[in-house]
């Protein structure tokens, strides 16, 4: 407890004295990703630089949690616009990392990086864009489509609690972009209440 302390405040989000900052703030209404991470990322305007749909694209990476196969590398045949925000997700996980490294935690840098999967930021992107679920599906690389309904949906509402957390510091642009990116998600058959209508 007392090493996640000194990662807290080497990060920023509580002063020497234990007080809640702005980035503490903002990582409390954070549940359903690692807040430390996304906070990073929100703090170092990555959000800011990217559209709605690659920020979405970029959120899938913490959502998704299947493994490649075959030791396939899943960042290979990304595009361009979806891999630059993706090596910031991976800066931002790398401070994390280090920092808690710093602070005597037992965590290892390239393992913690590696958790965030690249595999669904294409298929993300098309469905953020109104591609048909199928259409959507043969971007996923062989997931099956339970898992992609199941990372859709998460993510929808990660994205809800950033668009609450933006809300929670004031910034009304950054909530605004993540509303948008709700919307964009909660659509069609992935957010239907029962496949059996």
């Amino acid at each position: 407890l007392k090493r996640m302390k000194k990662v807290l405040r080497q990060l920023g989000h509580v002063d020497a004295n234990g007080v809640i900052q702005t980035k503490g703030r903002t990582a409390c209404e954070i549940n359903t990703a690692d807040e430390l991470v996304v906070v990073e990322m929100m703090f170092a305007g990555t959000f800011n630089e990217i559209s709605v749909e690659q920020s979405v694209a970029l959120l899938s990476c913490m959502t998704f949690d299947e493994r490649a196969k075959d030791d396939e590398d899943p960042q290979k045949g990304l595009k361009s616009y979806l891999l630059n925000p993706f090596f910031k997700l991976q800066e931002a996980a790398r401070t994390v990392a280090r920092a808690a490294i710093a602070c005597k935690m037992d965590v290892d840098e390239d393992e913690f990086v590696e958790r965030y999967n690249p595999g669904m930021m294409e298929a993300v992107f098309a469905w953020c864009k109104g591609a048909k679920f199928i259409d959507v599906q043969r971007l996923t690389n062989g997931s099956f489509e339970g898992s992609t309904i199941r990372c859709l949906r998460r993510l929808e509402e990660l994205v809800r609690q950033l668009s609450t957390a933006a809300k929670a510091i004031g910034n009304h642009e950054l909530q605004a972009k993540f509303e948008k990116g709700s919307e964009l998600i909660k659509r069609d058959i992935v957010f239907c209440s029962s496949l059996y209508l």
